[in-house]
């Protein structure tokens, strides 16, 4: 058999609503047949059939005491629902957006997005990427190609309160007119040279990403490549943010350092 027909035999002992729901109790404690059709009101003989599929496919076994457990390999195959759930709930979404750019490593590991709050509509993603800035105490890392508007004033109050600031910017970073001097006027330069804000480039990233020590938000991008800042993906869930802190970190040593102290457009020399 090929890999092909393997994965395919499995999915189709899976392909049942209720043998996964059998699968599930399972994890919780063992069943007799009786307790398990009592629990899903079905009859007897339907949970006995599907009990012995998941039996003759090894992802259950009958025990001494006419309980039937789970075995390692059903709790492998059920630990990859959450990503099936996931990707099958924003099925629509992803029609129209792309996780292409994504590495690998991340892709598997979309279903810890399970039980993240899809955010929707721009003024309410730019309204939780600023949240995120304002609630943090200890650290932010952002990935941005952008800077919106309104959220350099919320960002540095909490720097200048001591939070530590870590910024992967795209090289083609898109600012609003007369952003260069707000910063001035807001002393961001003057924290680079205190050391309070670490800042890295990058080159096209199809994704952006803000995060605290507590939460974080990820924006995909549509199918051109470009962010999508109509949809943001935002959770607090520590798996969800052990994800997200992966994710920052490894393009955090992909990203080049820039060593200037001083604006674009500033003639300043740096020291």
């Amino acid at each position: 058999m090929d890999k092909f027909e393997i994965v395919s035999s499995n999915f189709l002992e899976l392909a049942s609503e209720q043998r996964l729901r059998i699968l599930s109790n399972l994890t919780i404690r063992p069943h007799r047949v009786s307790q398990m059709a009592k629990k899903l009101n079905v009859t007897s003989q339907e949970i006995h059939r599907n009990l012995e599929r998941l039996s003759n496919s090894g992802f259950v076994k009958k025990g001494t005491d006419e309980h039937f457990h789970i075995t390692t390999v059903g709790q492998l195959m059920l630990s990859q629902m959450p990503l099936m759930l996931f990707v099958s709930t924003n099925q629509k979404y992803f029609l129209s957006h792309d996780i292409g750019q994504l590495p690998v490593k991340f892709a598997r590991r979309l279903g810890v997005l399970e039980n993240c709050e899809h955010i929707k509509g721009v003024t309410l993603v730019l309204d939780t990427w600023k949240k995120i800035y304002k609630n943090s105490k200890e650290f932010i890392c952002d990935i941005v190609n952008e800077s919106p508007p309104g959220m350099d004033d919320a960002l540095l109050k909490r720097i200048k309160n001591d939070v530590k600031y870590r910024h992967i910017f795209r090289k083609d970073l898109k600012e609003h007119e007369g952003r260069e001097e707000d910063l001035q006027k807001l002393g961001y330069y003057d924290l680079i040279k205190k050391n309070k804000i670490e800042r890295k480039e990058i080159g096209n990233i199809g994704t952006i990403l803000i995060l605290n020590e507590k939460e974080a938000g990820i924006i995909f991008s549509t199918s051109d490549g470009e962010p999508d800042l109509r949809h943001m993906f935002y959770g607090k869930t520590s798996m969800f943010h052990e994800w997200c802190m992966d994710y920052f970190e490894h393009y955090w040593k992909k990203a080049k350092k820039i060593s200037r102290h001083h604006s674009r457009k500033s003639n300043t020399k740096e020291a």
